[in-house]
Formats: structure tokens, C-alpha cells, sequence
């Protein structure tokens, strides 16, 4: 994939959908003001996103958090737990996405562009609607995963 600075997104004929964009630290970390990130949609997973936070050229953190909870919190306070996601005013009254992410080790919160995202919440919801996701699983291999071997 190529690198998409100003937050555009594309997708491929093989059912995903992805987004390379910047994460603003709120408030800005000592030494850090943003980190990339790219968010990841796959008809593999319909009910995820995935973000893959894009510490150093080595080091990537992901977090996968659901689709319906990302797109609710660009209109309200969205999430419980270690995932919480909810719409702002950013700087010059442009609109945000701001998300919290928190683990045992500490937490961050970021603000990303309202816009881009919504933008690329749509892609996902045009290649797979909301309500038609349990459809493209796979509940044979599902059920076979949670299952002990015999």
C-alpha cells in the first residue's frame, strides 16, 4: 500500500477497504505530537476494523475494534472498556474523531479527522451493509476454533 498523508482512502478487488492516516496525541505527548495509522477493513472479518498504530518503521500496535462502535462514535459517545470513541471540534472548528485507546500498561487518546473517516466508514458499509455481516462468516471454522481438539 502506499502512504496516503492527507488521509485518503482506497480499497482492492479482494474485499478490503484501507486507510492511512494521522492520529493527533490528545493532549500532544512530550516529544510526540502524531503518530500513522492505518485502518484496515476486510469482508474477512465484517464486524472489525482493524488499526494498525505505526509506532516506527519496525513497530506496529494493532487494535481491532468493531466496525458499528467506530462509525457510532462519529456522531456520539461510543464504547465501554478499553475502546472508547466520540465526535469533537478540532483545531480551527474542523470536526474530529477523537479515540481512546486503554490496556493494562496505560492508555492514549487521539484525535483523527471526522471527515476521512466517515468517508472511509462509508466504503466499508457500500462493500458490506450493515445487518448482511453474519452472512460472510465462516461459522464452521468459527465453531471449529473455539472448540478443544479431539
Amino acid at each position: 500500500m502506499t502512504e496516503h498523508p492527507s488521509g485518503s482512502a482506497h480499497g482492492n478487488p479482494l474485499g478490503t477497504v484501507e486507510l492511512l492516516t494521522t492520529l493527533r496525541f490528545r493532549p500532544a505527548s512530550p516529544g510526540r505530537h502524531s503518530i500513522d495509522c492505518r485502518f484496515s477493513y476486510s469482508v474477512d472479518d465484517p464486524f472489525a476494523v482493524r488499526m494498525d498504530l505505526l509506532v516506527t518503521t519496525e513497530t506496529c500496535v494493532t487494535w481491532v475494534v468493531g466496525r458499528d462502535l467506530l462509525s457510532a462514535g462519529t456522531d456520539r459517545p461510543s464504547g465501554e472498556g478499553d475502546c472508547k470513541v466520540w465526535p469533537a471540534t478540532g483545531p480551527g472548528g474542523r470536526p474530529s474523531l477523537h479515540l481512546r485507546l486503554e490496556s493494562p500498561h496505560g492508555h492514549a487518546t487521539f484525535a483523527a479527522d471526522l471527515t476521512v473517516l466517515r468517508r472511509w466508514l462509508e466504503q466499508t458499509y457500500a462493500l458490506v451493509p450493515a445487518g448482511s455481516e453474519g452472512a460472510l462468516l465462516d461459522w464452521a471454522g468459527l465453531t471449529e476454533s473455539l472448540l478443544p481438539p479431539v
